[in-house]
């Protein structure tokens, strides 16, 4: 039988064949073609694998049986378990604890902006607790000086957002 037949009939792919025969789980002989070699299993001794491949596989069931199962429970179970988990999730509040996360973030950028000495509009927000529309029109109206930054943006020096502050 040809590689591709064998290959087939164990339902295997032809490299795992081959492997087999690297291995010398299964035998195989080159024989003359017509054109190159041509590698030739032996019929019965594929179907004897075939037959001890079979019959090593286990066979599992999908669903153990012992352990209990979801399925086994009673439907006035399965509410009361939802009644429990829906009561647990009630008493959890994230609240709090997304309020500190939120505030230890704003902590740590203000932190990062006393070293700065230029800050763009949303920092400079930041930093003096006043809005950004507020100063933009700060620097519409010349009040506050603001000099390039990368990318186009505009950028304020931080002693004079501390001027302008201390003369508001």
């Amino acid at each position: 039988m040809r590689k591709s037949q064998a290959a087939k009939f164990l339902d295997i792919s032809e490299k795992t064949l081959e492997r087999l025969a690297k291995n010398g789980e299964i035998s195989s002989k080159l024989e003359k073609g017509k054109t190159r070699d041509v590698v030739i299993f032996d019929e019965e001794e594929l179907k004897t694998y075939k037959e001890k491949r079979e019959s090593a596989k286990q066979r599992r069931p999908a669903i153990s049986t012992d352990e209990p199962s979801v399925l086994s429970l009673i439907p006035s179970q399965i509410q009361t378990n939802m009644d429990n988990l829906d009561r647990q999730i009630q008493t959890l509040s994230f609240t709090p604890m997304i309020q500190a996360l939120e505030s230890l973030a704003e902590a740590q950028r203000m932190l990062s902006l006393q070293n700065k000495l230029m800050l763009n509009l949303s920092d400079s927000a930041l930093f003096s607790g006043l809005s950004v529309t507020f100063l933009e029109r700060a620097v519409k109206d010349g009040k506050l000086k603001t000099f390039a930054g990368l990318r186009g943006s505009k950028v304020i020096r931080k002693t004079d957002l501390e001027r302008f502050i201390t003369n508001l």
